[in-house]
């Protein structure tokens, strides 16, 4: 074998190998040409002129069998294919220094590529039968030789470089350059070995052939065309360019090649499935691991006792049901006999469900500091997958590592994601999220059930989930977290408040800023906290202040403050009437929020403008209070058309509650006496269209609807007209501060008929869950 054909090998055996070479030519002289010689020296393995230390050894297979196709294909291919030559590539391979070099590349490499340590590898080294460079080495290396020995054999591409009869004639058999022809048994094509040192296109050739290959239609034709073009160059017959003819037993290449076909997939399949059989190694694949394996492994964040995050159940402020709740599981798991000798159980699941933000998954984060036991915790989407059957092998494996953790809690973030609904449809990923569901529940609940696993999950889509999956048994306990309360928000924010540098104690902002953020979740607690301390800062103060708080409570709201946007003067006279509108009509009503602020400076949430107000805490609406609320949105609408004579688009968001409202009223709340005492759903956007109701009972609904509205439109209407001289004093106010406060109106309208309505808001506990926010 010619030594250029393992010239790739210098490229092999790189990096972790001390690789003390001096590196063989791209090309050798003729002379050079010999078969390799391979002998020991020291620890070293010497290949003609290349030096190797055994010591380490980490490559890039892919590089060495790419090149060593690559350089070495063509030569082989057409002359050493029946040579003993793979039988020296096989002697050369099995050398114990290249062996057990290699395989302590694999051994090492591949599995800190799959994430396992040195700890791993320790372990594994310590028993005998998995010992890489003993039994292990050879099974190892095999593969790789067989793959590349099967590439060389039965690759398709020549790599030999194509040419015409044309070309061949003209810049080669005309110029003497042909030092033979060679026709494989194919007889299809004929390979050009040109004399060394011929020219051809300008270049030197200085390798061994074969260096050009064109193709025949036939052999016969080929012989003729050659023998008269060789008479037409006036070559002599003792002259002409030699012509071998290479034989080959097709039967005995095509079983040879069927043979290590099979073989090698036979490796490749012992290699990633049947090795883990031995020595005790259950996870099979490459050096005893089986990337199927992993790939179907849970990989949960496992937080050990005392590991926890630093967040207890004293940084949980609120939510003090919710805590109650949760804390009867940690404490069943700190001290079970005392519930036994009861004969108690402890529920084996709580569901957290939620809006978000409210503080789901931190309550999780406490319970995971405080439990002095195992907490195991994987997202919902963890589970999805695109491969079928993965998911429910992740359940499998991750509640199979609880019961070895038990006693522990096992928590799923966002459970809807696996949990949702079983549906007639079995088709593509739907059915893969079902049968994920269906081991879920065996898991939980099932005739392989185990004591000691706790199950918390958390979603804010509890109307979706599978009932067999909200059944006591699995999920015995639902704990709802709502949006916080007025006093809850206080405590939150007195929470958040000790973080940052204040200008005045804590309790001096809390209760304020808890009255200015109604319906605001922990999220946007933590999120406005925040802003206040990132405004101080960026005005270079030294402590956070009213200011800040402010801009901070009216960014999360409405946006941040548009500067490099002017409105026209036109656009600023409708905005400025638009909200005076509707701060005059709800002034001048009884059932609707006392103001907060009225502003026209135009916002990043596509606002022009505001009128923010302070909702109650009414849990239950009367007519006439559901009327006054769609009478005040109306009211910028109202006085847009009282003082212009036409109509803007700033009023849509107005509209779209008001008709939300009327429906409801008609639809859900049996509040329409044509109607009746019947109720049905509203159907959103978002959701399929299925009515339960007639066509015709439809139409009256639509018809009840307009006239609502109607009646509601021209009592604001009305309103407008009698207070027309207080509202164009409101409006120039507002155009020339831009911002009014509760006091400002109040200067500007005069008393409220209704009395001071901050007086009535102040003396609840706390308020509704939803923010009446009226936008232009």
């Amino acid at each position: 074998m010619n030594l250029q054909i393992l010239y790739p090998l210098n490229r092999f055996f790189t990096k972790n190998w001390v690789f003390n070479c001096t590196r063989l030519p791209t090309r050798l002289p003729h002379s050079q040409s010999s078969y390799i010689n391979t002998r020991h020296v020291g620890s070293h393995l010497s290949l003609g002129r290349v030096s190797l230390d055994q010591r380490c050894v980490k490559c890039n297979s892919r590089r060495f069998f790419g090149s060593l196709v690559r350089s070495s294909q063509g030569e082989f291919s057409t002359k050493y294919v029946h040579s003993p030559s793979i039988y020296k590539i096989f002697l050369l391979l099995k050398k114990d220094n290249v062996r057990q070099g290699v395989t302590r590349f694999f051994s090492t490499s591949l599995m800190r590529k799959h994430g396992q340590g040195d700890q791993h590898q320790q372990g594994d080294s310590q028993n005998p039968e998995e010992e890489p460079g003993k039994d292990g080495g050879w099974v190892t290396i095999l593969p790789w030789v067989m793959l590349a020995v099967f590439y060389l054999l039965a690759a398709g591409s020549d790599p030999t470089p194509e040419t015409t009869w044309t070309t061949f004639y003209r810049e080669m058999l005309s110029t003497g350059e042909v030092e033979r022809l060679e026709v494989p048994s194919s007889q299809d094509k004929v390979y050009v070995f040109l004399h060394r040192g011929a020219v051809v296109g300008g270049k030197e050739v200085l390798t061994h052939g074969p260096h050009f290959v064109f193709s025949i239609a036939s052999l016969d034709s080929f012989e003729k065309k050659m023998a008269s073009a060789q008479a037409d160059l006036h070559i002599a017959s003792h002259d002409f360019v030699p012509v071998r003819y290479r034989t080959t037993n097709e039967l005995l290449f095509t079983a040879l090649s069927a043979a290590l076909s099979i073989a090698v997939l036979g490796l490749v399949w012992y290699w990633l499935f049947g090795r883990g059989t031995k020595g005790g190694n259950k996870s099979g694949g490459i050096m005893g691991m089986n990337p199927f394996a992993n790939y179907i492994k849970a990989k949960p964040t496992v937080v050990m006792p005392g590991g926890g995050k630093g967040i207890s159940f004293k940084d949980v402020a609120g939510m003090e049901e919710a805590k109650c709740e949760v804390m009867e599981f940690v404490d069943y798991l700190k001290s079970p006999a005392r519930y036994s000798e009861l004969g108690a159980k402890i529920p084996k699941g709580a569901l957290l469900v939620g809006p978000p933000g409210t503080g789901k998954t931190l309550l999780a984060k406490a319970v995971a500091t405080e439990a002095d036991v195992p907490f195991l915790t994987m997202a919902g989407s963890d589970f999805v997958e695109v491969f079928g059957g993965v998911g429910s092998a992740r359940v499998r494996d991750l509640f199979g590592r609880a019961r070895k953790l038990a006693p522990c809690i096992l928590y799923i973030d966002e459970v809807d994601a696996i949990g949702r609904s079983r549906s007639s449809n079995s088709m593509g990923g739907h059915s893969e999220q079902e049968s994920t569901l269906n081991q879920l529940l065996v898991e939980m609940d099932g005739m392989n059930t185990m004591e000691g696993v706790v199950m918390l999950a958390s979603t804010n889509r509890h109307d979706i989930l599978d009932q067999a999956l909200l059944r006591p048994g699995r999920f015995d306990r639902l704990i709802s977290i709502d949006l916080p309360t007025l006093i809850e928000r206080q405590a939150i924010f007195e929470v958040h408040l000790k973080k940052l540098s204040l200008k005045t104690p804590v309790k001096a902002f809390s209760k304020t800023l808890a009255e200015l953020t109604p319906g605001n979740s922990g999220a946007d607690i933590a999120n406005i906290c925040n802003e206040a301390a990132l405004h101080a800062a960026r005005m270079n103060e030294k402590t956070v202040d009213k200011r800040n708080f402010e801009y901070a409570v009216e960014r999360v709201i409405a946006g941040m403050e548009k500067k490099t946007q002017t409105m026209s003067p036109e656009e600023r006279h409708i905005v400025a009437f638009h909200e005076a509108g509707h701060a005059l009509v709800g002034w001048m009503l009884e059932h609707t929020d006392p103001l907060l602020k009225l502003s026209i400076v135009p916002r990043t949430n596509a606002t022009l403008g505001y009128a923010q107000y302070l909702p109650s805490d009414n849990k239950l609406y009367s007519t006439e209070q559901l009327f006054d609320r769609m009478c005040m949105a109306l009211g910028g609408r109202a006085a847009e058309a009282k003082i212009f004579q036409r109509v803007t688009t700033g009023a849509e968001d107005d509209l779209r509650k008001v008709t939300d409202m009327a429906y409801k009223q008609v639809v859900t709340f049996g509040m329409n006496p044509r109607v009746g005492n019947i109720s049905f759903p509203v159907r959103k956007p978002s959701e399929p269209t299925k009515k339960f109701y007639s066509d015709k009972l439809a139409k009256l609904m639509d018809e009840e609807v307009r006239i609502l509205i109607r009646k509601a439109f021209l009592t604001t209407n009305t309103i407008i007209e009698e207070n027309l001289d207080k509202l164009n004093a409101l409006a120039h106010e507002l155009l020339t501060k831009e911002v009014l406060s509760y006091d400002d109106v109040a200067a500007v309208l005069g008393p409220c008929p209704y009395g001071d309505k901050r007086v009535r808001f102040n003396s609840q506990d706390g308020e509704s869950k939803s923010q009446s926010l009226f936008t232009t």
